[in-house]
């Protein structure tokens, strides 16, 4: 069953249906199948573990996020544009200061 592990410093990550967990004694044990476990994660280490908190595997959701991906990628874009038109102004404006206290 597909599943969201959260982490003890509050990193989160998501997991499918096709990744099979135990729990033995606080230790939470990840594998591809049972009983032969790839990962082992002590108490401390992981907090929380949500059962079916995971959406299931869709074609299209990895469409749907790249999407997202490229927008955020254009508004980043913007942003460093947007920065350097700033730092262009702020630098003529500094510009115009030196000459103005240079006349004086």
């Amino acid at each position: 069953m597909a599943f969201k592990l959260t982490y003890s410093d509050g990193q989160e990550s998501e997991h499918d249906d096709d990744t099979v967990w135990e729990i033995d004694d606080g230790v939470l044990m990840l594998g591809r199948e049972k009983d032969k476990w790839s990962v082992y994660l002590s108490p401390s280490h992981w907090a929380v573990l949500e059962v079916g908190a995971s959406k299931p595997k869709d074609k299209n959701s990895d469409d749907d996020d790249s999407e997202d991906d490229s927008d955020d990628k254009k508004s980043d874009e913007k942003s460093d544009e947007d920065k350097k038109e700033d730092d262009k102004e702020d630098d003529k404006e500094d510009e115009d200061k030196k000459k103005d206290s240079s006349d004086d």
